[in-house]
């Protein structure tokens, strides 16, 4: 393996010999890359290292953020491209006509946001953006956002809608052109196993939230009106600060008005998420098959019910998927190489012959040093005790 090292400009530097390395390629997180290999020049401009096989053949390409000399070694980190996506942008739905509620439209907006802004740093090196057509109308879940604007860091932005409608973003280095290709991916492959076959450890008890309400936010010093408009005062005279007694210009005393109370018709919107890791959209009852127990709520308001929408499923989306599994596949009975499959492969776990769990693969690990290549993949997105399945 060796590793070429390219500059800002796409100029070839320089290559990095018989390289070892680490990469973990994650479905939503940023990626890592850390090698070392052979090389006696300093390597001072770096700006993208590219990993090759011995035969020239692309495997893995990232940013350069260390290109450290150690004698005749040099020890490289790198950065994921997804980086570019990590920004703070306008999203500007303000004029007549202007939000397009369609996925692949939403897509376009934030990648418009991104790289074709008049920063012309931007695009120093060519970004392309693949984004196949998605015509699911996301006001279903997410309501219409026409009429607002948006201060959004990019990549939190798009997050939401990668993880609910089941996408992810796929980076590549095209060399000959020498540009950045991201690609909006929905990967609906499927894989079954038996955890009959593998050492396993099964938690079956989630804490996570599975019930997430949007609401408009609701102004408590909103004044009752009478039937021609007029605000109702109730015979409690105001005070400043002080404790005084407010009065008008005329000397008349200013009288407190009569606050309405929160209508229970204000426009709210309940998600729930259901033991399939379905997020379902349903009235207040919740009457819906696979609903969890007990039930973990948590609610979110907002001026635009819109907003309130969006955290509310984002909610729901970041708590998919976080079972704890632990496969080992050090000892199987019927070994598998999952290093094949791609990330959010579906899994289905398969226990005494039922249906378990279905789970995507989350993360890739491969390393290669002097004992060899390996790759170890993660299934499901739980921070700790995450599904692992090693592969020696």
């Amino acid at each position: 393996m060796y590793i070429a090292i390219y500059d800002e400009n796409k100029r070839h530097i320089t290559n990095v010999d018989n390289a070892t390395y680490d990469l973990t390629t994650r479905v939503y997180d940023n990626d890592s890359f850390t090698a070392e290999g052979v090389n006696d020049e300093d390597v001072n401009d770096a700006k993208i290292v590219v990993l090759n096989d011995d035969a020239g053949n692309y495997q893995y390409a990232c940013f350069a953020d260390e290109v450290t000399p150690e004698n005749n070694k040099r020890k490289v980190k790198g950065l994921d491209f997804k980086t570019l996506w990590d920004t703070e942008i306008l999203l500007d739905f303000t004029a007549d006509g202007s939000f397009d509620a369609r996925l692949s439209k939403i897509f376009e907006k934030v990648k418009a946001a991104v790289f074709n802004g008049a920063d012309a740093a931007t695009r120093l090196i060519p970004v392309d953006v693949i984004i196949p057509t998605d015509n699911t109308d996301t006001t279903d879940t997410y309501g219409s956002l026409q009429g607002t604007y948006q201060l959004v860091n990019a990549y939190k932005f798009l997050k939401c809608y990668l993880k609910y409608y089941e996408y992810n973003i796929e980076s590549k280095y095209n060399v000959a052109a020498g540009k950045i290709v991201f690609t909006f991916v929905k990967c609906n492959d499927r894989v079954t196993i038996n955890l009959s076959d593998f050492i396993h450890e099964l938690t079956t008890t989630s804490t996570a939230t599975n019930k997430a309400v949007a609401t408009i936010k609701y102004k408590v010093d909103t004044p009752e009106t009478d039937a021609d408009g007029n605000i109702v005062y109730t015979t409690t005279q105001k005070t400043d600060e002080n404790g005084n007694p407010v009065f008008n210009d005329d000397g008349s005393p200013v009288y407190i008005p009569k606050y309405k109370p929160r209508p229970s018709t204000l426009a709210t919107v309940y998600y729930y998420r259901t033991k399939n890791n379905d997020i379902v959209q349903a009235d207040a009852s919740g009457n819906i098959a696979g609903r969890l127990y007990p039930v973990k709520a948590k609610y979110y308001e907002s001026e635009y019910l819109a907003d309130a929408q969006f955290n509310a499923v984002n909610e729901l989306a970041n708590a998919r998927y976080v079972d704890n599994i632990i496969i080992d596949n050090n000892a199987v009975i019927d070994p598998l190489d999952f290093s094949g499959y791609r990330l959010y492969t579906k899994v289905a776990l398969y226990y005494d012959g039922k249906l378990y769990k279905t789970l995507p693969i989350s993360e890739k690990i491969t390393t290669l040093n002097g004992s060899g290549k390996s790759t170890k993949i993660k299934l499901g997105f739980k921070k700790i005790l995450l599904t692992e399945i090693i592969k020696a």
